[in-house]
Formats: structure tokens, C-alpha cells, sequence
């Protein structure tokens, strides 16, 4: 069985061409575009009252005529903040698990912003059978990184179906933090042509985005497409299973 599979750092749905909230229906047309099956989505608001980030994963999905779920990290405002899970396909099952905020390394300089994490798991139905997805938005310290990685690595462990990992990691691929996961799983990146980076979208220097596969999946293409709708650029892969 053949899916197209994609992650996307949404930046809260901020239209980094024109500066402003407000680019679902530039994600609603680019995701019909991409006939992506399955997509993972970070940075993902619900803000009730507001129309431009009230239930975004929600607005979005209705937009495509998709079924979604909502993971929460945390709190934000009057509302939610975390990542989504969105398909043309049915949702046989979804959870979330949290990753809770964690001390910084001895000697470490706090980052910028510092929160709660979670990942995201899906089973999706795709022609009678099961892909299962995980989701996550790794934090920007090393013992928050750290942190995530145990989380997911036990969380891929337990899996005995085929599954594929996706998300913004805020790791490069040369990060000693993020071997645990390559350990386990493949980087579909490495079936390009040529190495492409996904941060920040009009001139990346970073790839810091990932899809992996787990072992006896088949990846048949992956890519990062320039785009500008976000400050990221998204991530698909092409596999087989």
C-alpha cells in the first residue's frame, strides 16, 4: 500500500509573506495541491473568540473535507496549543502523550521560550490497512530534547505496526540527542537527490524537520518543496507499506 505522508510547522497559521495571521485557506489550498494522505501539522492554535486561531486544525480540515484530531501541549491565552493530526482517510484510534516541561542542563542558558510538550499517535485506515502515526514539536533545550527523545524512543518501541514519526525536532541531523531515533527508524530524507534544509522557508539553513519510517517500510520519494506559507517549509515522503 502506497500513502503520501507529510509534517508541517504551521506557525500558528502567521502568513510569513504578508505578515499576518491568517493563512488557512493558503494551507487548505496547498495541502489539496500536495494530495498528501496523511498530515502532521505543529504549531497548531484553539483560541475560542478568535477567528483567526480559533480551532485552526478544525478550520483547516472542514476546508479539505478531512477528519482531524486535536493534540494539546498546553495552555495558551484562553485556549490550546499544540500539534494536529489530519487525514482523508478514517481515524481508527488517537491518544496523546504528554511530555512535561523539564530542568535545563547544568550550566545551560534557558532558550527563548520554554513548554510543555506532547506526541501525537493515529491509527489511519488507508484501503484496509492500518499506518500508524506519530506526531510531535521537540523544545529547544537539550534536557527538554533529551526529555522528548526517551518519550518517543519508548513510545516506538511498544509499536508493532508500521508506523512513521514526523515533526519539527528543532535538531539538526548531526544532533547527538536525535541518534536514539535514527537507531530506530529511517530518514526518508536520504532517498533526495541532493540535501535540502526547511528553516526558515526563503532562505533555510537548517534542516530541522523530519519523516521517518520504521524498518520494512519502503520509501519510494521524499522531498522539501520551497514554499512560503509558513516559516518552515514542509516535509513529505512517499513509502510503501
Amino acid at each position: 500500500m502506497q500513502c503520501k505522508v507529510m509534517t508541517y510547522n504551521i506557525q500558528s497559521c502567521n502568513d510569513f509573506e504578508e505578515k499576518r495571521l491568517g493563512s488557512q485557506e493558503k494551507l487548505i489550498a496547498y495541502l489539496r495541491e500536495t494530495d498528501a494522505d496523511v498530515v502532521v501539522l505543529n504549531e497548531v492554535r484553539d483560541l475560542p473568540g478568535d477567528p483567526l486561531t480559533e480551532d485552526q486544525a478544525g478550520m483547516i480540515a472542514r476546508g479539505l473535507g478531512w477528519n482531524y484530531r486535536f493534540a494539546k501541549a498546553i495552555d495558551l491565552y484562553n485556549g490550546s496549543y499544540g500539534n494536529a493530526f489530519l487525514t482523508r482517510h478514517s481515524i481508527k484510534s488517537f491518544s496523546v502523550t504528554p511530555i512535561p516541561l523539564r530542568e535545563l542542563e547544568p550550566g545551560e542558558e534557558p532558550p527563548r521560550w520554554r513548554e510543555a510538550r506532547c506526541v501525537l499517535r493515529a491509527e489511519v485506515e488507508i484501503n484496509g490497512q492500518t499506518l500508524v502515526v506519530f506526531g510531535s514539536h521537540f523544545g529547544l533545550s537539550a534536557g527538554e530534547q533529551k526529555y522528548a527523545v526517551e518519550i518517543t524512543s519508548a513510545l516506538l518501541d511498544a509499536e508493532s505496526q508500521p508506523h512513521v514519526f514526523m515533526g519539527d525536532l528543532n535538531m539538526e541531523p548531526d544532533n547527538p540527542i536525535l541518534a536514539p531515533i535514527f537507531a530506530r527508524m529511517q530518514d526518508t530524507a536520504k532517498v533526495m537527490k541532493e540535501q535540502k534544509l526547511s528553516q526558515v522557508s526563503d532562505n533555510p539553513t537548517v534542516k530541522i524537520d523530519y519523516v521517518f519510517a520504521s524498518e520494512g517500510i519502503r520509501v519510494l520519494d521524499a522531498d522539501i518543496p520551497a514554499s512560503l506559507i509558513s516559516d518552515h517549509r514542509p516535509h513529505w515522503a512517499i513509502i510503501e507499506f
